[in-house]
């Protein structure tokens, strides 16, 4: 099998030296968006066919899918370090739908269905990513499609990668995103965030032509509230997708955590770490004598707001704190800054009962009006999460009364205790002025203030991010951790973890480089533990027209 991928890859290289720009990994500068009129394809398209997007033919997709031998690139690219993904973008146990058509690989399926889509080889698919270790597997499948007749050239996106790749269609028909296919992946908090974002309203939803049978499939699934009726919700959906292939599941990437024997994390669990758990850190103890842990996610250009990403970085779940806490699998447990709450029967209405004496790290007090704000805002902010909006944006409103907040929504809300457990309190004095637009820009983010258990002390922009103890904090450990040192990265990965390693200077890392796992398991004085999560690599295929530049 290693030598069928070898064969592949040469061929493949070979095309990328014969084709300008085909295989490079190169940074893309083009802005989302363009004109907003409907442009010609770069190629003739599928000949004989209404279709103005090759895409828009099933019979394209499944070929697509096809002719890629993932058993091969599992095998001979990750070192089975992954789980091949055949059928659903959710990896085999309780979630899994039965029944499902296995994309096994099949090149003359893929021609035949081809040629029955018309298919005359001059279109050219433009392909983007924005992880740097998928570029052997997305130059293998370029191999693989070009065995078939098909023709990919990609590009590595490096900046502003919400507006080049997650934003939707304004009107259900043209494209507001680049590019043909995406080569990403979901680290999903909830089933909801794999699907929901196929919906014609999600505002992530740059690929999925508006469909009311689908939409139909996934509302069912947001208003499920047992989990027998989310396991049938979830199962039709699958059964969908399974047929109609929006996205081309890869496999399934598990996730590490990397501790150094100088770090005791006092018996606590480890778990996601893209999202947010209680790792009660103020009873870790670190074995320096400056009391600091190194670690990565610091600020490369900015530190990241978590209104998409709740807590892939460590300012995002140490500077700031949630209403609940959440436990190693990320299910809700008890209060944070709520000391109490209670939900409605009919899972309408969530009341909390806000901590008192809790003040913000510049001394202001926080409130119970943090709270109602918070959540009125983050669904206005470009690229929020699909899980939060999704929940917020069915509030029917939120009360204040004291230090009570009272949220109604209009129909049940299964995933909302996640949602309360997830994404933090924001400082209303610090952004009520700020418009949504700027969010992610806004001066605010050089020097975050939350109310959280440590909070910044200096940002070296590209170089280090310190936080040091709040020692104001309203809950106290046994642990000995002063200042946490934290080298920046990105959420495509940390290119510094293996040499910081080697020095000694990591002693606590979230990684998803499969390779890199491999090196660090290979170093004295360091822990690998594998962290399974429902994280598919997968194929954005855009079936929307494309836009004009």
């Amino acid at each position: 099998m290693k030598k069928i991928l070898a064969l592949v890859l040469a061929a493949c290289m070979l095309l990328a030296l014969c084709a300008c720009g085909a295989g490079s990994e190169t940074t893309s500068t083009t802005a989302a968006g363009g004109s907003g009129e409907p442009a010609a394809n770069t190629g003739t398209g599928v000949g004989g066919t209404a279709y103005p997007n090759p895409l828009q033919d099933v019979r394209v997709r499944q070929a697509l899918w096809y002719a890629i031998d993932i058993d091969a690139i599992v095998e001979g690219l990750w070192d089975n370090t992954v789980i091949a993904a055949k059928s659903s973008l959710v990896p085999e146990g309780y979630w899994r739908a039965d029944g499902l058509t296995e994309y096994t690989y099949d090149p003359e399926l893929a021609k035949q269905l081809l040629d029955e889509a018309g298919w005359d080889g001059s279109y050219t698919l433009q392909a983007v990513y924005y992880t740097a270790n998928l570029l052997d597997t997305i130059t293998a499948i370029q191999g693989y499609w070009a065995e078939v007749g098909v023709k990919m050239e990609f590009n590595l996106l490096t900046d502003n990668l919400t507006a080049l790749l997650w934003t939707p269609s304004p009107d259900g028909v043209t494209s507001a995103v680049d590019w043909d296919i995406c080569f990403a992946g979901t680290n999903a908090l909830t089933m909801g965030e794999i699907y929901n974002r196929h919906h014609s309203t999600a505002p992530n939803n740059s690929t999925v032509l508006w469909n009311d049978e689908l939409d139909a499939l996934i509302d069912t699934a947001k208003v499920a509230v047992t989990t027998e009726d989310q396991k049938a919700a979830y199962d039709a959906i699958q059964v969908y997708e399974n047929e109609q292939v929006p996205v081309i599941p890869l496999f399934y990437i598990p996730s590490w955590v990397i501790t150094s024997d100088k770090l005791d994390m006092a018996d606590n669990a480890t778990g996601n770490d893209q999202f947010f758990y209680q790792k009660n850190i103020l009873d870790w103890t670190i074995d320096r004598d400056d009391n600091t842990m190194y670690t990565n996610t610091g600020a490369i250009n900015f530190l990241e707001h978590p209104a998409t990403n709740p807590a892939l970085f460590w300012h995002q779940e140490l500077v700031f704190d949630r209403l609940l806490n959440a436990d190693a699998s990320l299910n809700p447990t008890d209060g944070l800054l709520a000391e109490s709450y209670e939900v409605s029967e009919d899972g309408t209405v969530f009341t909390f009962t806000i901590r008192e004496g809790v003040v913000w790290h510049d001394g202001e007090p926080f409130t119970a009006e943090d709270v109602k704000w918070t959540f009125e805002y983050y669904p206005t902010v470009p690229g929020a999460n699909s899980v939060m909006t999704d929940v917020i944006n069915d509030l029917k409103g939120i009360t204040v009364d004291g230090n009570t907040v009272v949220f109604e929504f209009n129909n049940p809300q299964p995933n909302a205790l996640t949602v309360f457990s997830q994404w933090p309190i924001l400082p209303k004095h610090c952004l009520e002025n700020v418009t949504p637009e700027n969010f992610a820009a806004d001066i605010f983010w050089q020097n975050p203030i939350g109310t959280g258990p440590f909070k910044v002390e200096t940002v070296k922009l590209g170089e280090y991010t310190t936080l040091v103890r709040n020692e104001d904090y309203f809950l106290t450990g046994t642990g000995n951790i002063e200042r946490i040192y934290m080298y920046p990265s990105n959420d495509a990965g940390d290119t510094n973890l293996i040499t910081n390693a080697q020095a000694g200077n990591i002693d606590y890392a979230f990684c998803k480089d499969s390779a890199q796992v491999q090196q660090l398991e290979d170093l004295d004085g360091y822990n690998v533990e594998a962290v399974n999560v429902t994280f598919p690599r997968y194929i954005f295929l855009n079936m929307f027209e494309r836009t004009a530049e």
